[in-house]
């Protein structure tokens, strides 16, 4: 949409505008009239919350959001209702308690209601005192309560008053909290202010320390918990053992390969027995068939074995019996055992020699009983060893396992740790907390009663008010022209409609100025007519030199002006000495006919081209009011031109009656809604749509203007009708 129309469209209303602001000026001025005079008190209130010179009990970073979230908790406690509350109480026992001086008298009206008038006001002071002592709210189901809350609404005490003059807000950028307060009394002003900063502290130390004690008492119950946690880990860990498994495996490893060493030795000395054993009983064999043997140095021989196996046996049990780890004991029974082995050898080698005359059968036997019980000794120690071995590798998996269960235990004992220190923390914290908080609140402003009273700001209020109206009245205005979907201008028209644009008529009120005075009075210079006249000059000559004769003035649908424009080009041309014939064919509205007064004669003549006469149709023809222009009017009813006129109608002898009239002009019904401007076109020489500026375009007038389109060189265009005259020219 032009900016230039919707500037002019606020200029045409700009008395709506003007008037609209005068009357909003005039409300705002007779309701600030009676403006009371207020005055404002200011106490500030420093949080402790930004400053860095307060005692730290632990580090901390400087977080904006949290410092924004403590000011917005401060702000809310400030105006709750346990805070306001305790305040409204304190005013209405300071009003009961001096009558003589009060901060607020209730008016003449007030003092009239029976709450006022059979008040008890020392059950009230009584009341209001208990509950002001012991931070408690008024109840309303109480109904002495009940009453003394009306009481409050009368004195304008009550709650929602008081948060809703009462200003409480952070100063931007400081750690500080202004608390205002207005009212018509100065020194209510001053008194509430430094008495909701009274409240404030007394309500926070009283919820701060309830608070700090649960907390107290809470954390102690978890590092009691975290205590006894931790105790029975450590305690589980006391009872599995601490010893290393790795040092535990090294041990046993080093153990392993002892018994395994001892192990192999004994294996030998098996090996080494058993030889000579079979030795002893192959020398048996063949002794069998001597009969003498060397009885004493056997007996000798066997005596010094059988004292070193002892010697041996002693060494081996004593070892076993110290744990098996000495290595002086070890090398003591290793020493008795090789000796023990080489008698046993010695004597072994010497078995076979007949020469010997000392080894006897007897020795023999007993040489063999002998290396028999080695056999068994060795075979013992053997066993001994390997089951030795099997316990330690077993041990070593125990250990392993054991260890496993030591780094468990271990870690649940780190975590345990963890946990209880993080609680002890935080106990020590709120026990600090307890004794020297974090939050530091101190009144560092106290409200004094004001000298002069705030700016009434009457100007500036009667002055919004003025410009709220104009503006609202202009927006208003814009959206009504933005949803106004109409053509209004001919630039609009050219945009939206696709018709070729003959001419031009601006609105104009012919009832207050009828034709005749807009072509005639050379006095009437008004703009609106003056512009009307000339538009219609401008339309008559472009049908003077259009070359057609007979014009069908039609539109897309109803209302859109055309009997005006044809009887204002009717008379246009009759001023310029040319002869009109209006022939009403409009048959559903006959609205020419009956302004004329015609005859309606339209659908019952009829001729025959050899009886037509000129002469005949002189007593159709009705005289209108303007010189030189006749009328042809119709019954008119619910038919179309091709239901009502016969063979030989009028229509079809317009030619003839050119020769008598200079112009003829049709008028047709609406082509949205009827076939009958259609049915005429066959009779007229050209199509003239009207069509008004104040009309849309929807889906069937496209469909209209398509169909004007095809008519070709038929159709000679179309007048926008009912322009306002500051719209023609955009």
């Amino acid at each position: 949409m032009d900016l230039i129309y919707l500037f002019k469209s606020l200029l045409r209303r700009k008395w709506l505008i003007i008037i609209s602001t005068l009357l909003a000026v005039m409300a705002a001025f007779s309701l600030t009239l009676n403006q009371e005079k207020l005055y404002k008190s200011v106490a500030q209130l420093a949080t402790g919350f930004t400053m860095s010179d307060q005692v730290k009990l632990k580090d901390e970073s400087f977080n904006v959001y949290e410092i924004d979230v403590k000011f917005n908790n401060a702000v809310e406690a400030i105006q709750s209702p346990r805070v306001l509350g305790m305040t409204s109480y304190n005013l209405m026992l300071h009003d009961l308690e001096n009558p003589d001086k009060p901060f607020r008298i209730p008016s003449e009206e007030d003092r009239k209601t029976d709450i006022y008038r059979k008040l008890n006001r020392q059950k009230a002071i009584e009341i209001l005192t208990k509950k002001y002592n012991e931070e408690k709210l008024l109840s309303s189901y109480n109904p002495e309560e009940r009453k003394i809350l009306e009481l409050l609404n009368i004195y304008r005490y009550d709650l929602e008053t008081l948060r809703y003059v009462l200003y409480v807000g952070r100063v931007q950028r400081t750690d500080f909290i202004d608390i205002q307060y207005r009212s018509i009394n100065p020194e209510l002003s001053a008194y509430i202010v430094n008495q909701v900063v009274t409240e404030f502290m007394r309500n926070y130390e009283s919820s701060r320390n309830q608070q700090t004690v649960q907390n107290i008492e809470t954390l102690k119950k978890l590092v009691d918990q975290k205590r006894e946690e931790l105790d029975a880990k450590i305690g589980n860990i006391k009872t599995m053992g601490t010893l290393d498994a790795n040092v535990e495996s090294s041990s046993t490893l080093e153990q392993i390969s002892n018994f395994e060493s001892r192990l192999a030795d004994e294996k030998s000395i098996l090996t080494s027995a058993q030889l000579a054993s079979q030795q002893v009983t192959q020398r048996l064999s063949e002794m069998e068939s001597t009969s003498t043997q060397n009885a004493a140095a056997t007996s000798s021989a066997n005596s010094e074995l059988a004292t070193l196996r002892e010697k041996m046996n002693d060494a081996s049990t004593e070892y076993q019996s110290k744990g098996g780890n000495d290595p002086e004991l070890y090398k003591k029974y290793k020493n008795a055992r090789n000796d023990y082995s080489a008698k046993l050898m010695a004597m072994a080698s010497a078995a076979p020699s007949a020469a010997n005359p000392g080894t006897t059968k007897a020795d023999l036997q007993q040489k063999k009983s002998d290396l028999d019980l080695q056999v068994r000794s060795a075979q013992q120690n053997i066993a001994a060893y390997e089951q030795k071995i099997r316990q330690l590798n077993s041990s070593m998996g125990a250990a392993a396992s054991r260890g496993a269960n030591n780094l468990a235990l271990q870690k649940e004992v780190e975590l345990a740790q963890q946990e209880y220190e993080s609680i002890k923390s935080r106990y020590d914290a709120a026990v600090n907390n307890k004794i020297a908080p974090m939050d530091n609140f101190h009144q560092i402003l106290y409200g004094q009663p004001a000298v002069e009273p705030e700016p009434s700001k009457r100007i500036i209020i009667i002055a919004m008010a003025g410009m709220a109206v104009a503006v609202f009245c202009c927006i208003l205005i814009i959206f009504l022209e933005y949803i106004d979907v109409s053509i209004k201008t001919p630039t609009q028209f050219l945009r939206v409609v696709e018709l070729k644009l003959l001419g031009v008529v601006n609105r104009i009120n012919l009832k207050k100025t009828p034709l005749e005075e807009i072509f005639t009075d050379p006095t009437l210079k008004k703009h609106d007519t003056a512009t009307f006249r000339e538009l219609l000059r401008k339309l008559r000559f472009e049908m003077e030199h259009s070359g057609k004769k007979i014009f069908l003035l039609t539109s897309a649908k109803p209302g859109e002006g055309k009997s005006t424009i044809i009887k204002a080009l009717a008379y246009s041309l009759s001023l310029s000495h040319k002869k009109v014939l209006i022939i009403d064919t409009q048959f559903p509205h006959n609205t020419l006919t009956q302004e004329y007064e015609a005859k309606p004669v339209l659908e019952s003549f009829n001729s025959s081209a050899q009886d037509f006469r000129i002469a005949a149709v002189q007593d159709l023809i009705s005289p209108t009011t303007m010189p030189n222009v006749d009328i042809i009017g119709c019954e008119g009813g619910e038919y179309t031109p091709a239901e009502i006129l016969k063979q030989g109608n009028l229509l079809e002898y317009l030619r003839a009656l050119t020769h008598v009239y200079d112009y003829i002009l049709l008028e047709g019904a609406a082509l949205n809604d009827r076939a009958d401007s259609k049915e005429l076109m066959q009779y007229a020489d050209t199509v003239i749509t009207v069509v008004s500026a104040r009309s849309g375009v929807n889906q069937t007038d496209r469909e209209t203007i398509s169909f004007l389109n095809n008519l070709n060189e038929k159709y000679s265009g179309a007048v926008l009708n009912f322009v306002e005259p500051e719209n023609i020219d955009l």
